[in-house]
């Protein structure tokens, strides 16, 4: 799961981002509401935390530009303000949750949890499902539904399979992978996910799914998820 925090204060943005990767999840920070919008338009989170007193826009200003963009990414906002007003703002411009700083991280990590569940449309249990292909989120276990063979998922293996998931039958760039992946600051080359891919559809074969990964030429990848 890669989340994004939107935060001016530096000490508090690293602050987050460090509890975050320490948690496990992918974190990326933003300093204004300008690179915000822009990072969050990437199409690359599935969480953003979003602090409403921001340069250039402010927090809401971001909100309710994304919604506007049919944009669905879970948003949990961050704020010293905690008046009923100011929750109610941002709640009816789209915000799926609102934590008031200062905050204990655990309860921050609680929210994320809560909101992540709220939001897994297409997730069954810890499970997320294309076709026949199963990824357990809890164990990284890669398994199909005509079987009873499964594999475990390296760290990688598992992000990048995560993300062709949740984005059955569409096309992933390269970049987008990679930046999803190992991260916008990343020294990682494009044949490190031709690599990793190669690497699924091993595993892939393995538990004899019908779901495959397709190469798109000069683009990046398609997960077809096949018959059930």
């Amino acid at each position: 799961m890669k989340i994004l925090v939107v935060e001016d204060e530096k000490g508090l943005r690293e602050a987050l981002i460090r509890t975050l990767s320490g948690e496990g999840y992918l974190a990326d920070g933003a300093a204004d509401g300008d690179e915000g919008y822009s990072m969050i338009c990437s199409g690359l989170y599935d969480l953003v935390l979003l602090d409403i007193m921001l340069p250039v826009y402010d927090g809401l200003e971001v909100l309710r530009r994304i919604r506007k963009q049919k944009m669905d990414v879970p948003v949990i906002m961050l704020t010293a303000r905690s008046t009923i007003e100011d929750k109610v703002g941002g709640m009816d411009l789209g915000a799926d949750d609102y934590l008031t700083k200062p905050f204990a991280m655990p309860e921050l990590l609680a929210r994320i949890r809560m909101v992540s569940r709220r939001k897994a449309g297409n997730s069954i249990d810890n499970r997320l499902k294309a076709g026949d292909l199963i990824l357990d989120t809890q164990t990284y276990t890669l398994s199909c539904t005509n079987n009873n063979r499964s594999v475990r998922l390296g760290a990688k293996e598992y992000q990048l399979m995560e993300y062709l998931i949740r984005n059955a039958g569409q096309i992933i760039s390269r970049e987008q992978i990679t930046q999803r992946v190992w991260g916008y600051d990343t020294d990682a080359e494009y044949n490190n996910v031709d690599v990793y891919v190669s690497f699924l559809r091993k595993k892939m074969k393995f538990v004899q799914s019908a779901a495959k990964i397709s190469s798109v030429r000069g683009v990046g990848y398609e997960l077809e998820a096949g018959p059930v």
